[in-house]
């Protein structure tokens, strides 16, 4: 199988080009088959393909390896899913867990196990492409939706909301600048109404299929899970905590062990390490090394050899992105550039290696002109429209939904090298910075592993 990942990996960079001026490593987004979104429309084809669509909208396509029209890919592809019906799905997402730093854990032999999986008869592995921007939240509402970005609204971390005239962090669901770190309360701004589309877990519960969420146990009914998981048993009665990863596969197996193969299942687990310890220490340090080994001994210890020969079982594992790493000088500090700040009416929102500017009226010659002049040696700016013709939302042409047309803003500074943008607005804004970053286009951030697994 690495063979075939090798042969994906060019044809789905070849296929996923952005012009030259998003820099050379830059890798658009795939929304038609190729991405995080269609993963999780994948899931649904298997189990469930007649499940309710419970909008107006349509979901993103399921995923779908033949789209790099290459004879050796598609018929792997067919061959693996050919092997054995597919009754119960787990949708296990290793939060930070990028293809290329997986392919170089796999060379450096920190990850015997999934290395061996990739190459049996039993998996098939490529790569795929995170969303845009390459970031947790935007990624982990369309992993939980099957939508991309462009239609489910959530574009970054730090959005301004027009539903109640602020800016909002979206880690904590708290205004981005006030004196208190207190969430918001559901009668000023509910998560569970938050999105314009259903989640898959709602959608396979009302076509019948057994549910559930293994997640962090601080996690449950904290504002992300709630409008994640809105509207379904999964997000409250079928959400079981774990306290560490090993704990989580330790009951994921438990539970698949009790399943049988009349009641087809779907199980959804995040595990969020990775990424942490790789913002604090970059990735592929020894700290992330020892992180994603200690993982590869748990999945093959509670998972892989207990459930041997369960073929109706698969296990997809996947990241929401994948890190770079940061050199902490390279950072734009918007304050230190008042001639272009003033000219904005709000401050920044977004990323940090995407930042959504809302101009003033009449000045958007004068922001794009000062940007060309002092920051385009790292940085640069396309409008809304070019954002939506470049397909970095969703599908290219597709216009974006009234959510993502008002959080976008009017002009994305986008960083087309390893620098990143910040504001000091906010105390938050003023520590010491992040050794591994994300958001950006770059192939580090954006490739993610597909792995799917036969037990």
């Amino acid at each position: 199988m690495v063979g075939i990942s090798d042969i994906a990996l060019e044809k789905l960079l070849a296929r996923q080009k952005l012009p030259d001026f998003f820099g050379t490593e830059a890798v658009k987004p795939s929304y038609d088959g190729l991405g995080l979104s269609n993963i999780a429309s994948l899931a649904i084809d298997w189990l469930s393909p007649d499940a309710p669509t419970l909008s107006e909208e349509t979901a993103s396509p399921a995923f779908n390896p033949e789209l790099l029209a290459t004879s050796q890919v598609t018929q792997a592809w067919k061959s693996w899913q050919n092997q054995a019906p597919i009754n119960h799905v787990v949708l296990l997402i290793l939060d930070g867990f990028g293809y290329q730093q997986l392919r170089s854990l796999t060379n450096s032999q920190d990850v015997p196990s999934i290395a061996q999986a990739c190459e049996s008869e039993q998996a098939f592995f490529m790569p795929a492409t995170s969303v845009y921007p390459s970031t947790t939240v935007t990624a982990l509402t369309s992993a939980a939706t099957g939508y991309a970005p462009a239609q489910h609204g959530m574009v970054g971390t730090n959005l301004y909301m027009r539903e109640i005239g602020t800016i909002v962090n979206f880690i904590g669901f708290r205004p981005y600048i006030a004196p208190t770190r207190t969430s918001f309360t559901d009668d000023l701004f509910n998560p569970e109404t938050l999105l314009p589309v259903p989640n898959v877990y709602l959608r396979m519960e009302k076509a019948g299929i057994d549910v559930e969420i293994i997640n962090f146990e601080q996690f449950k009914q904290t504002s992300i899970s709630r409008f994640t998981s809105a509207g379904s048993e999964a997000g409250t009665n079928g959400f079981k905590g774990y306290r560490t990863p090993s704990d989580a596969f330790a009951q994921l197996r438990e539970g698949l062990l009790a399943k049988s193969s009349y009641q087809k299942s779907f199980t959804y687990i995040y595990v969020p390490t990775i990424d942490a310890v790789s913002h604090r220490f970059g990735p592929l340090s020894s700290s992330y090394k020892a992180e994603v080994a200690s993982l590869d001994f748990a999945l093959k210890k509670q998972l892989m050899e207990p459930l041997a020969g369960r073929e109706d079982t698969v296990l997809i594992l996947t990241a929401d992105h994948g890190q770079r790493y940061n050199p902490l000088g390279n950072t734009l500090w918007l304050e230190e550039h008042p001639k272009l700040t003033q000219n904005l009416f709000a401050p920044a929102t977004g990323e940090s290696r995407v930042r959504y500017l809302y101009v003033k009226h009449d000045k958007q010659a004068a922001v794009v002109d000062y940007i060309k002049q002092h920051l385009s040696e790292n940085f640069f700016t396309i409008t809304q429209s070019e954002a939506i013709d470049n397909g970095l939302f969703g599908l290219p042409g597709k216009p974006l939904g009234m959510e993502a047309q008002d959080r976008i803003g009017d002009l994305l500074l986008i960083s087309h090298k390893d620098w990143i943008c910040r504001h000091h607005i906010t105390n938050d804004e003023r520590f010491k910075g992040l050794l591994g970053i994300h958001g950006g286009l770059s192939r580090a951030e954006m490739l993610i592993p597909f792995f799917a697994y036969r037990f």
